[in-house]
């Protein structure tokens, strides 16, 4: 399960970032979770305040995540106390965070469905 535990709202893009924690007991597969603030969930069209990661990275629980709002390369990295965070960037030249309040949602994924190949049935 994971959570938003601290957010760092600031004028400057690379400054700017949401500290999200697995706090599950399961690892999480990062890829298709979006954060998105509640004020635009009333819109049809709520991309320019929303974060939907495209990373298939797995986060073991306990782990962090840092969604860096401006631009930057993806990469895990330990902290001197040994935890590990995982670096995200939106890719952003300007501030997400700095202009939203009010509730942030985390939207996990629920279920994933995948047609099967179609087979040939061969009857004897």
């Amino acid at each position: 399960m994971i959570r938003i535990v601290g957010i760092e709202r600031n004028q400057d893009p690379n400054r700017e970032f949401i500290l999200l924690q697995n706090q599950g007991s399961l690892r999480q597969l990062l890829r298709g979770c979006a954060v998105i603030p509640d004020s635009r969930c009333d819109l049809p069209c709520a991309s320019g305040s929303m974060h939907l990661f495209a990373d298939e990275t797995q986060v073991v629980p306990g782990a962090f995540i840092m969604l860096h709002t401006g631009v930057g390369e993806p990469k895990w990295t330990v902290t001197r106390d040994g935890s590990r965070v995982y670096h995200a960037y939106m890719n952003r030249s300007s501030c997400v965070w700095e202009e939203v309040h009010g509730p942030l949602h985390v939207l996990g994924i629920q279920h994933t469905y995948t047609e099967r190949a179609t087979q040939a049935l061969t009857l004897r």
